[in-house]
Order: C-alpha cells, then structure tokens, then sequence
C-alpha cells in the first residue's frame, strides 16, 4: 500500500480511484486474513492453508504495484528497475511460502527477497539524496 501510494505521488498519478479502491480493499482483506484464529500463529504446527490465503491478496497487490512501476518508470533516472526489485522480492517469496514449511532450507530465500527490497530503498534514497 505504501509503496502504491508512492508510486502515484513519484509519478504524480491523479486519476484511478478504482485501482486505489482494488489497492485498499486488497490490504484490508490480507489484514482481516492475517486476524483469522484460524492461522494458529501461536501453535507449533501453523496452517499450511491459511499461509496461502493469507498471502493470496499480498501477492495481486505485488502484480499490480510491479506492473504500474513497469509502465511508468521505465525511463525514470531512479526507479527505472524498481519493477524488477519488486518482481525479485515475490519471486523469492513465493516458494517460502509454499514450501518452508515441508523443506526449511528455502526459508534461506528470505534473505535475497530482503536484499531486493533493500534495492528499491535505495532506488528512494538516492532520489532523496539529489534532490
């Protein structure tokens, strides 16, 4: 969410109320999952499924926000490759959620999914740094 929010003040994006609408309701709808007693965050043994639904609308908003930085950054000084430190940042999320649990050595992903991240802050940084 912050980093849509970013995006549409990077780019100064005025109209699409109902991409921002889809953003929310996404955001909302990973919190209310993340609510749910149902993930057994306190137990040993937390919920495979639950780990999937919960991640479900974190994912879409990831898709869109890559795909909006994509369209728009492309030739931006700064953020040209924001959409692929994005795309990185799933992409090596996505198996420690499907498969940390059966074969923990892939939590080891969270680290290149990290340093993606790190990359897009320091995308920001270097444009505040110039400024």
């Amino acid at each position: 969410m912050i980093l849509y929010e970013r995006w549409r003040k990077k780019f100064n994006i005025t109209s699409g109320k109902f991409l921002r609408v889809i953003i929310y309701l996404l955001a909302i709808a990973r919190i209310a999952l993340c609510l749910f007693p149902q993930n057994l965050w306190t137990s040993v043994d937390p919920s495979y499924l639950w780990g999937i639904y919960r991640n479900i609308p974190f994912l879409i908003m990831g898709i869109i926000i890559c795909v909006l930085f994509y369209k728009e950054a492309l030739n931006d000084k700064y953020f040209k490759y924001a959409w692929l430190a994005i795309a990185l940042s799933f992409l090596f999320y996505v198996p420690v959620v499907l498969w940390a649990s059966t074969y923990s050595i892939i939590g080891v992903l969270m680290i290149p999914k990290t340093l993606a991240y790190v990359w897009l802050m320091s995308m920001g940084y270097k444009e505040l740094k110039d400024q």
